[in-house]
């Protein structure tokens, strides 16, 4: 990787867009934004904000690689001057193997979108497979209960942690699954064992889509949701294997997006 050059990697999703300054191998700074209804007003936010805590200025840049399913509504904005994009499991892939050279297979769990991709020992994808719609809406399906015990997400995972009861949702499907989150609190269940349930049912969802695919060790967990200690847990329960979080999980896409500007 070219150790001299500087450049802006864009994610930019569903729920929030994600900046990430690399120089060569290392990581300068990080920001990142809701997307909003303008994403490409919330792009410029969080790439002037990124910059501004690592004090370099835009010309300093070497170019800006865009991911992330609205990649393609920033590229033609003359402001962002976007120098090309590039596909979500693939800046995913080579992001992952950035993150964790030991890494073979990732699994991203989006605010809407939950995808597992294998790769070979150069980021090359093999095979990908994305969520059904049953577990669409995982991550904001988790923000939304966590908002609504008045909690913050990180709160929400420690709490399950200290869970004593094993407590299941059944309803598969993320949306329906608010209301029985809803009934279990109106039963007096303690917090603790909802928030533990809530984990459990998302990694469910996330195991039963990676049953479609074989996962090539080590397995590493993308999105913010990876931060959840409790969540990693149930997912290496289930799969019956080991499973770790990425370092700066949610930057994973920014950061491959950048990788494969470098190797081009």
């Amino acid at each position: 990787m070219n150790e001299g050059k500087i450049l802006a990697g864009l994610d930019v999703g569903h729920v929030n867009t994600k900046v990430v300054i690399i120089r060569g191998e290392e990581i300068l700074g990080y920001c990142t934004t809701p997307s909003g209804f303008d994403v490409a007003a919330s792009a410029q936010a969080a790439l002037n904000e990124a910059l501004g805590k690592v004090r370099i200025s835009r010309g300093e840049l070497a170019g800006i690689v865009a991911t992330g399913i609205f990649r393609d509504v920033i590229y033609d904005v003359p402001a962002l001057n976007v120098t090309k994009t590039v596909p979500e499991y693939v800046a995913d892939a080579k992001g992952a193997l950035f993150l964790n050279k030991n890494s073979r297979t990732v699994i991203d769990i989006g605010g809407n979108i939950c995808k597992a991709i294998r790769y070979d020992q150069n980021g090359n994808v093999l095979d990908v497979i994305n969520n059904d719609k049953c577990a669409d809406g995982l991550g904001i399906f988790y923000t939304a209960i966590a908002r609504a015990l008045g909690l913050s997400e990180q709160e929400l995972s420690e709490l399950a942690l200290k869970s004593t009861k094993d407590v299941s949702i059944t309803i598969h499907c993320a949306v329906s699954a608010e209301s029985e989150v809803v009934g279990l609190m109106c039963e007096g269940m303690d917090v603790a064992d909802v928030a533990n349930a809530v984990l459990k049912f998302i990694a469910e969802r996330v195991a039963a889509m990676c049953t479609y695919m074989r996962l090539a060790k080590e397995v590493a967990v993308a999105g913010g949701l990876a931060k959840s200690e409790a969540l990693v847990k149930h997912l290496s329960s289930l799969m019956k294997q080991d499973v770790s979080a990425l370092d700066i999980p949610e930057y994973v896409g920014a950061s491959g997006a950048v990788v494969t500007s470098y190797e081009g």
